[in-house]
């Protein structure tokens, strides 16, 4: 019997499903870590892209450089890729398993023997075991199978750790974009050619500014903005006028080539401000016919032909030779013309001795700008200069005008007397002549000592006037002992005040303040002063104004005693009779006038002002000039009114001191006298009606007392009689000083001999009491002056004109309002 060996197929192992996972999870690995180092630089370039375009940079670029970015970016990452993606290769199976191994540290790769077979294809039963033994073992070897992350070796590949900073760059630039993320990218892949289809037009803006002394504006020539309407080229103008030294200011936008300015045969390049913009400022300072083009690339983009009108010096002439008025100061009037426009015009006064010997300077005077227009008017000022020491000597006066560019125009010389006062009282005249002497004679200085001294050794002389004295002795004493270095000017000055004080007493002095107050109210408005200074000079000018018309009534009221007008008023009473009431208004407007910076409408007031107050200070002349004028023919009947009344008053009491009854006869008698009385003066009334169209309301009341004593006269009632007889002669009295003041006024308020025509007068025709114009410039709308300029007026429009100043600066106050704003309201603030 033989034996028989069964053959049987050769075992194998299945491997696990755990297995296979892993293995494919190396698989995986390896083709991260064979790949990645070859995809890297397309990422890169992709990361690069995504992030210039979250960053929102190319649509910043122009179109045609933004397609171009793209473009480059478009080929490098499909060059990147070809030539990438061609070196990639995917691992087999072996390999992932052999990493699976090697990850693990498993010897004799079980993993392998796992998925291997024997070699002979079919075993024995004994081989079979022995193969199957050894699966055994290779399977319980990888039970504990890992895998490693996986590791592609960048670092070595980017030794500057550019990908980090790449993915840094990516993070910061979501968080930029936000939401906006998604219309970048789109923005990013999307460039604007619209500017290689449409050409921008070429666009001119030429500004011509002339220089600010003219006050012209500003002239357009070219403009980019179609709300503005230039000078056109080769307009229907023949010529622009150019004041010389304007400032032109030329610009261009777009266009191909550099610009040129050409002014004549000179040319200038354009600076270059900007991406296609460029940009000239140039001054035209030469005179003449030129011709202004700018061009570009050979193309004219535009062309004037203008000229340039050089400034001429202003011209200025007397309108009328100097005079003197009849308050003894020095009229100067004049005329003249300017381009533009004068800005200062002054008078110099010298005397044609040797004024460097006595040490006197000469007069400058600063005289108003020409009316209506500073471009061509005329002018004239009233200047009080009877206290300098040339007064009465022949001098050479000569005006000069200046314009803004500091040209300067000047008048021949004019010879004239300049104006002196006359002293009637003899100490005064005295003074006077020896003031004159030390003023033109230095050298005689002890003889005017001297003198001096004579005159004061007889006080009685000055009715012991102790200031005078001691004025006098003071001016000694300094001419005597002061060195002649130290000049005798303020000498002069004392010499004065003590011949003023002793022909006027305090009302030249308080005069000289007025007018110096009012210097000050004119200085202080032309410089710009604050509401706190103007309000300060005007309470200082209200106080000497005080004291100039209390002065004044003293003097008014021995003027009236010296006319034998018993029934005036005496020194200081009923001052508001001097028209304080209308100097008071215009005081008032000057603050208003002031506050606002009207600087024309307070010069206008300040004459006005001046000449209401030299009206009432001539008044006095004026009725001892004309003692058989009508207004005193007034007086006198007034006075025999009064005195009849006064003897039918005495003539009632002495009836009834003695308790004497009256007859019918007597009774009738007396009441026939009374009303013969009342005639009188009703037809004095009729008459002053007449004249002024203005009766004193005290002789009304007169007349009705006196037809209450008539009353009782014809009743035979003493008492009632008298008490109606003394209210009549009351009332008389007051009315003869209100009429008395009235007929003053009056004519102080008419032009003098002296007093040129053309000056407004208060009460003339077509001004009121006031002196304002009743009616329009004929030149001008209604409510504009003559040079083109609105009148602020007063009232309500003054007020209201305050109200929003005040708003105006409290605005400015606020720090809070924006730059610009504040700008806004400095320019509104700002006086001119």
């Amino acid at each position: 019997m033989s034996k028989t060996t069964d053959t049987q197929p050769t075992p194998s192992a299945s491997p696990p499903q755990r297995l296979l996972l892993r293995r494919d999870l190396a698989w995986l690995s390896l083709f991260w870590e064979h790949s990645w180092p070859i995809l890297w630089p397309i990422v890169g370039i992709i990361g690069v892209f995504i992030t210039l375009a979250l960053f929102n940079i190319l649509p910043l670029l122009p179109g045609w450089l933004h397609t171009i970015v793209l473009i480059g970016f478009a080929l490098t990452l499909g060059l990147t890729m070809w030539r990438r993606m061609r070196t990639i290769q995917l691992p087999n199976t072996a390999s992932a398993t052999r990493r699976l191994e090697t990850d693990s540290n498993l010897v004799h790769r079980p993993l392998t023997t796992i998925q291997d077979i024997p070699a002979t294809g079919t075993l024995d039963d004994q081989t079979a075991k022995l193969w199957q033994a050894h699966l055994n073992r290779a399977t319980a070897a990888a039970r504990n199978i890992r895998l490693r992350w996986p590791h592609p070796n960048l670092a070595a590949r980017d030794p500057y750790a550019l990908r980090i900073a790449l993915v840094l760059a990516l993070f910061v630039s979501v968080l930029a974009a936000g939401s906006d993320a998604t219309s970048r990218l789109a923005n990013a892949v999307s460039p604007d050619l619209s500017a290689l289809t449409q050409r921008t037009p070429v666009s001119l803006e030429i500004w011509v500014t002339p220089p600010e002394h003219t006050n012209l504006p500003p002239l357009l020539l070219a403009s980019a903005n179609p709300d503005n309407t230039p000078v056109p080229p080769n307009s229907v103008h023949d010529k622009i006028s150019i004041p010389v030294g304007s400032t032109l200011l030329a610009q261009v936008n777009a266009g191909r080539g550099w610009p040129e300015l050409k002014i004549g045969d000179t040319t200038h390049a354009l600076s270059e401000i900007s991406n296609k913009a460029w940009r000239i400022e140039t001054s035209l300072d030469d005179p003449g016919t030129q011709t202004l083009s700018i061009e570009q690339s050979g193309t004219t983009l535009g062309r004037w032909d203008v000229e340039l009108v050089p400034d001429s010096a202003p011209d200025i002439r007397f309108a009328e030779s100097p005079n003197a008025n009849e308050s003894n100061s020095l009229r100067l009037s004049y005329e003249s013309r300017d381009d533009y426009g004068v800005v200062s015009v002054r008078a110099q006064i010298t005397w044609p001795g040797n004024p460097v010997a006595t040490g006197i300077p000469p007069i400058d005077l600063e005289l108003p700008l020409p009316r209506p227009d500073p471009r061509g008017g005329a002018a004239a000022s009233i200047h009080d200069l009877t206290a300098h020491p040339w007064a009465g000597l022949e001098v050479d006066v000569q005006l000069t005008a200046q314009d803004g560019n500091d040209q300067t125009g000047a008048t021949d010389r004019l010879s004239v007397f300049l104006p002196e006062r006359s002293f009637s009282h003899p100490i005064a005249r005295a003074i006077i002549e020896q003031r004159r002497v030390l003023a033109l004679s230095p050298d005689n200085r002890r003889d005017v000592a001297r003198s001096l001294h004579n005159l004061g050794r007889f006080p009685g002389r000055f009715d012991n006037d102790y200031a005078v004295f001691l004025a006098l002795m003071t001016a000694r004493s300094r001419i005597i002992h002061e060195p002649k270095s130290a000049g005798v000017v303020s000498v002069l000055a004392l010499l004065w005040d003590t011949a003023l004080r002793l022909e006027d007493g305090s009302l030249s002095l308080a005069q000289r303040d007025v007018a110096d107050l009012q210097e000050r109210l004119r200085d202080a408005i032309k410089n710009g002063a604050s509401e706190e200074e103007l309000r300060e000079i005007m309470d200082d000018l209200r106080a000497a104004l005080d004291r100039y018309l209390e002065a004044l009534a003293q003097n008014l009221s021995q003027a009236l005693e010296g006319m034998d007008l018993s029934t005036l008023p005496e020194a200081g009473e009923d001052m508001n009779l001097l028209d304080r009431e209308a100097i008071d208004d215009i005081l008032n407007q000057l603050e208003q006038m002031a506050q606002l910076g009207d600087t024309e409408s307070v010069q206008k007031l300040l004459e006005r002002m001046q000449q209401m107050l030299q009206a009432l200070q001539n008044a006095p002349n004026n009725l001892q000039q004309q003692p058989s004028s009508q207004a005193q023919q007034f007086m006198r009947e007034l006075q025999q009114i009064l005195r009849n009344q006064e003897g039918l008053h005495d003539e009632t009491f002495q009836r009834d001191q003695q308790d004497a009854q009256m007859t019918p006869s007597d009774s009738q008698a007396a009441r026939d006298a009374q009303n013969e009385i009342r005639r009188q003066l009703g037809e004095l009334m009729r008459r002053l009606g007449e004249l002024s169209n203005e009766i004193p309301e005290n002789l009304g009341d007169a007349e009705n007392a006196m037809s209450d004593a008539e009353r009782a006269l014809g009743d035979g009632d003493l008492q009632a009689a008298l008490g109606a007889q003394a209210r009549a002669l009351e009332e008389l009295r007051q009315g003869g000083r209100q009429m008395a003041l009235q007929i003053m006024r009056q004519r102080g308020q008419g032009r003098g001999p002296g007093q040129a025509e053309g000056l407004f007068q208060p009460g003339e025709d077509g001004f009121d009491p006031l002196g304002r114009p009743t009616q329009p410039d004929d030149n001008s709308a209604e409510g504009f002056l003559s040079n083109g300029q609105q009148a602020i007026g007063d009232g309500d429009q003054a007020a209201r004109a305050l109200e929003i100043l005040e708003e105006l600066r409290g605005r400015l106050r606020d720090q809070g309002r924006p730059e610009s704003e504040i700008d806004y309201l400095l320019r509104l603030l700002r006086r001119f």
